[in-house]
């Protein structure tokens, strides 16, 4: 006869703690390039124990969260998810009071401050947030734990129990994962966005608006890549909850072909992309760029080059605003600027009312980015060309990093940084998107003396 051991408290963490990878909580690093067992975001020497992330907060410090899923059973056929029922393997599941008792334990010894708690759906929707409503309502009444606790709201989720979880939670998400109902039918059969996702969604937004003690905000994430979606279905949809929901943040996550689901040979989409798209929602949540400047960024296909960050295209699409007296720019001017960013504008700011800026050592020490913001500022001492000759140049400058003469390293030297004098083929980037001897283009043609 068999025995089957029943997994304890510690292996159910190990294995829950490691597939919740839904939202990016850690500060994108070299981790993120290699994906590790207890999650894609994860440093083992930073996070030794399973289900510990740091999160990065809004002021730039972190938090230490206990991520974890209540369970990885999951009936929905998402066609690019590893929790879905296309994939076999064994599955795990806490018990209310076992997770409540797990989380608290680690709060004692200080090991997380918070609790980021998501699920597969077993059952539905309303069920399984049930179950995360019981474990938060544990917390806050039996434990008394008055600490952060973001929750996922299970997509078909009844209005009553969003309200629970609104006024349990102090942030909740639904998880949009695709920009429209259209592409929704390309990832999966069995959700429906307008019942299962917006409508969820929208009630969370009444409650906070209009319901004090609760949840302070929402989040979403979007799968980048999985339903042959352009950037700018992406920004379209980004647009909509930023401006009707406030939003307070929406994560994006490249897609990752996952074995045994109907994506699994669907190719995966770059981490540049899912960067580009970072820092486009920057420039419209933090820097204020209206939606006709943001256009700008995006080719003709509706995509944003990963060889250039938006907010230099779009400088580059509007040279005739350029340069900018440092000086004289109002705040909304000066993060236009490449280079410049909120911290470093009010610096500027606030060191032109005791005296005017002169030097590049006066920015640099404010944190301007010079190699980035040289072409399109102005002050004494420093005069850039106008708008034509500029984009004249920084065509030119472009041309000549694309197509440059690359040396081959001397004997015994390690790769370099790409830009440097070193072998092409053996650079960290070879293959990449836009760089050279990627698809479409050209290598470079090696140096002939040091060949």
């Amino acid at each position: 006869m068999m025995i089957q051991k029943v997994p304890d408290s510690y292996e159910k963490l190990q294995a829950l703690g490691g597939m919740a990878t839904d939202d990016v909580l850690s500060t994108p690093s070299k981790t993120r390039a290699t994906y590790q067992d207890n999650g894609p975001y994860s440093d083992p020497k930073k996070n030794p124990l399973p289900g510990v992330y740091k999160a990065s907060m809004p002021n730039g410090k972190t938090i230490s969260l206990m991520r974890v899923m209540f369970t990885d059973f999951c009936k929905m056929d998402c066609f690019y998810c590893p929790n879905s029922h296309w994939v076999p393997r064994k599955r795990f599941a806490f018990k209310v009071e076992e997770l409540a008792k797990t989380f608290m334990y680690m709060h004692s010894r200080h090991t997380v401050d918070g609790l980021f708690l998501s699920s597969g759906i077993a059952g539905d929707g309303s069920k399984t947030t049930e179950k995360l409503v019981k474990v938060v309502d544990m917390l806050r009444n039996t434990y008394n734990f008055k600490g952060y606790v973001h929750m996922k709201v299970m997509p078909g989720t009844n209005e009553h129990l969003v309200e629970a979880a609104h006024r349990l939670g102090t942030r909740l998400s639904v998880n949009i994962e695709t920009p429209s109902p259209e592409h929704m039918k390309k990832i999966s059969t069995m959700k429906n966005m307008e019942k299962d996702i917006l409508a969820p969604m929208s009630w969370v937004h009444k409650l906070t608006k209009t319901t004090s003690g609760g949840a302070v905000g929402q989040a979403t994430q979007m799968v980048v890549g999985a339903a042959d979606e352009t950037d700018a279905d992406i920004f379209r949809r980004m647009d909509q909850l930023y401006t009707d929901w406030q939003l307070k943040r929406i994560y994006f996550v490249a897609f990752r072909p996952t074995r045994y689901t109907p994506l699994e040979e669907h190719p995966g989409a770059s981490l540049a992309r899912e960067h580009r798209l970072y820092q486009v929602d920057w420039l419209k949540r933090v820097y204020q760029f209206s939606n006709e400047e943001l256009k700008l960024a995006f080719d003709k296909g509706g995509f944003l080059p990963e060889t250039e960050d938006p907010k230099a295209s779009i400088a580059l699409s509007n040279l005739d605003a350029f340069p900018m007296d440092i000086n004289a720019a109002t705040k909304a001017d000066l993060l236009r600027i490449p280079g410049v960013g909120p911290t470093s504008a009010e610096r500027i700011l606030n060191q032109r009312r005791q005296h005017k800026i002169a030097t590049w050592r006066d920015l640099e020490a404010m944190g301007v980015v010079r190699k980035r913001a040289w072409p399109f500022v102005t002050f004494p001492g420093h005069k850039p060309p106008q708008a034509k000759q500029l984009r004249m140049d920084l065509f030119e400058a472009r041309e000549r990093r694309m197509f440059a003469p690359v040396a081959l390293p001397a004997a015994g030297r390690g790769a370099a940084p790409c830009g440097e004098v070193r072998s092409c083929t053996g650079c960290p980037m070879f293959g990449a998107p836009g760089h050279p001897g990627s698809a479409g283009v050209p290598m470079p043609v090696q140096d002939a003396k040091a060949a």
